[in-house]
């Protein structure tokens, strides 16, 4: 009887371990932390794209394989685009986004420069998040 007991604590012990050991990679980002974005185009002028639609990809740099990648904005990176306006002025909109690019179209009768920003958690543990930005000039 101690020898059949003890071949199931064994056993149990160890599907437990392999079960736990598989926990852990269910989630291929965990540990790897953002460390920070890319945002292309860096500058971009409206009036040399067709209809002044300019889209915008974030491009994330990372601490584990692969170490760069489309930052996707979703858990565990969490965050989005966003157009800088200033508070008493619209010099651009968001016209669309997809995974890990935006598409931004200038204010119609405006001329003005206006950052793109890029934002996500870092994945770090912390309320850490990363940014990085773009430029749309307006004609």
């Amino acid at each position: 009887m101690q020898l059949c007991c003890r071949f199931l604590w064994t056993f149990t012990a160890f599907v437990l371990s392999i079960f736990l050991m598989s926990c852990d990679s269910v989630n291929p980002n965990s540990g790897r932390v953002l460390t920070a974005i890319n945002v292309t185009p860096t500058s971009a002028d409206a009036s040399q794209f067709p209809n002044g639609q300019v889209t915008f990809t974030a491009t994330g740099q990372f601490s584990l394989p692969p170490l760069t990648g489309p930052v996707t904005f979703t858990a565990p990176y969490t965050g989005q685009f966003i157009v800088a306006n200033p508070t008493n002025q619209t010099i651009a909109n968001i016209v669309s986004t997809g995974t890990g690019s935006v598409t931004v179209q200038c204010a119609a009768g405006v001329s003005a420069t206006v950052d793109v920003v890029a934002t996500a958690s870092a994945n770090n543990g912390t309320q850490t998040t990363v940014t990085a930005q773009g430029q749309l000039a307006c004609p």
